[in-house]
C-alpha cells in the first residue's frame, strides 16, 4: 500500500496541486461561454401553468417549495416565457395564487445580486430563503468569466449611467437612463467578478436585447412571466407576431399516451412552441370549462392544441404531479441540449 502522502494525486483528491501548499484548494475560473458550444438559438419555449397548482399545499411554506421546485424545471428546459393563468373562476385561498407564483418566480429569475434593488418586498417571499438556486448561465458565480450579464442602472456619468452587474467594478452604458432598470448588457472580453477591483474605472459596456446571448451565443437567459386571465389569454395574447405555431397540452384525461410513439411523429417544424399544463385536479378541461371566453365543452379540448398528450398513461401512479410532468418537454427533444435525434426545430 502507498504511503498517505502529498505527492500521491489519488489519494488526495481531484482539486489536488503539487505546487500548492498541502490542504489548500486551488481556484479555478470557469468561463461558461468557452465550456458550452455555441448552438445560437432562434426558437422560443412557452410554458402555460394554472394558477391553481398551489392551493393543493397546505401552508406558505409549502407553497414557496412547490414553486421553486416549478421554477427549478422551467429553467432546466430552458423556458423562454412563463404564462401564469386562472384556470377557476375563483380562488378560496387567503392568496393570490397567481401572484404568489409571479413573485416567487420573478425572485428566482433575478440573479441574486439584484434582488435587493430589483425585487420589492412581499409577504409572499416571507420563505425565500427555501427556494433553491437556479444556477442559470445569467446567475454567474464569483469566478465564471462571462461576455453578457444582467445589472440594474445607477446614477448618470456625464452623457452615460454607471450600471451595476454583479463585480466590485461598475459598468458604463452611453446612454441615459433612469436608476432602477434591469439591463442586458455585453462587455468588450469575457470577465469574472474575482478578476475586478474596487475603484477601477467603469468598463464600457453596450445594452443589448435580452434575446442575444440566446441568439448568438446559445446561452439560456432565463424566463419572463406574463399572467393571464383565462386559459384562452395565453393563446390569443402571445407576445410573439403570429402567436404560437405548434401547442402540446398536457393531461392526464383523455389523452394520446406520450410513449406510444405516434405522437412524436405529429410534431411539425416551429418557431414559438407552447406547453399547457392543467390543474391538479380537472386539469386543462377544468381551465376550458371554466373559460367564458371559449366556446368549447371540456372533453373538447383536444382540439384546442396540435398535439394533446397524457404522461401519466404508463406510469404507476393515477396521476402525475405538474413538477414532474414537466419532463415530457424532453421527450420531446425541446430542451436545448444540441443531441436530441430529431431535431424537428426550424
Amino acid at each position: 500500500k502507498p504511503p498517505k502522502t502529498y505527492e500521491n494525486k489519488h489519494l488526495t483528491g481531484p482539486l489536488y496541486d503539487p505546487n500548492s501548499r498541502p490542504g489548500k484548494i486551488a481556484k479555478t475560473n470557469v468561463d461558461n461561454e468557452k465550456k458550452t458550444p455555441e448552438h445560437p438559438r432562434k426558437y422560443t419555449i412557452t410554458v402555460a401553468i394554472p394558477a391553481s397548482v398551489v392551493e393543493g399545499a397546505p401552508a406558505l411554506e409549502m407553497k414557496t417549495i412547490l414553486a421553486g421546485q416549478i421554477a427549478r424545471s422551467l429553467v432546466i428546459f430552458n423556458a423562454d416565457e412563463v404564462v401564469i393563468y386562472d384556470d377557476k373562476k375563483k380562488s378560496d385561498g387567503k392568496i393570490n395564487p397567481s401572484l404568489f407564483l409571479a413573485r416567487v418566480f420573478q425572485y428566482m429569475e433575478t440573479p441574486q445580486y439584484l434582488r435587493k434593488a430589483l425585487v420589492p418586498f412581499s409577504p409572499d417571499l416571507k420563505f425565500a430563503g427555501l427556494l433553491p438556486p437556479l444556477e442559470a448561465p445569467h446567475h454567474p458565480n464569483l469566478h465564471q468569466a462571462m461576455r453578457y450579464r444582467e445589472g440594474v442602472t445607477l446614477d448618470k456619468e456625464g452623457t452615460g449611467t454607471l450600471v451595476d452587474i454583479g463585480m466590485y467594478r461598475r459598468a458604463r452604458l452611453e446612454k441615459l437612463i433612469q436608476p432602477g432598470v434591469r439591463v442586458t448588457v455585453e462587455l468588450p472580453d469575457a470577465l469574472a467578478a474575482a478578476d475586478t477591483r474596487k475603484g477601477q474605472k467603469p468598463i464600457n459596456v453596450k445594452a443589448v436585447s435580452p434575446k442575444t446571448p440566446r441568439e448568438k451565443a446559445g446561452l439560456y437567459w432565463g424566463y419572463h412571466i406574463r399572467l393571464a386571465s383565462s386559459f384562452s389569454r395565453v393563446i390569443t395574447e402571445s407576445p410573439y407576431e403570429g402567436g404560437y405555431d405548434f401547442t402540446v397540452g398536457i393531461s392526464d384525461q383523455n389523452a394520446h399516451d406520450m410513449y406510444d410513439g405516434a405522437a412524436a411523429d405529429k410534431v411539425k417544424p416551429f418557431n414559438h412552441i407552447l406547453f399547457a399544463f392543467g390543474g391538479p385536479s380537472g386539469g386543462l378541461q377544468e381551465a376550458v370549462e371554466a373559460d367564458e371566453d371559449l366556446k368549447c365543452a371540456g372533453e373538447d379540448a383536444a382540439e384546442l392544441f396540435d398535439l394533446f398528450v397524457d404522461p401519466s398513461a404508463r406510469a404507476g401512479t393515477r396521476s402525475v404531479r405538474l413538477e414532474v410532468s414537466e419532463n415530457v418537454m424532453a421527450c420531446f427533444g425541446y430542451s436545448d441540449s444540441g443531441n436530441t435525434k430529431n431535431d424537428r426545430r426550424r
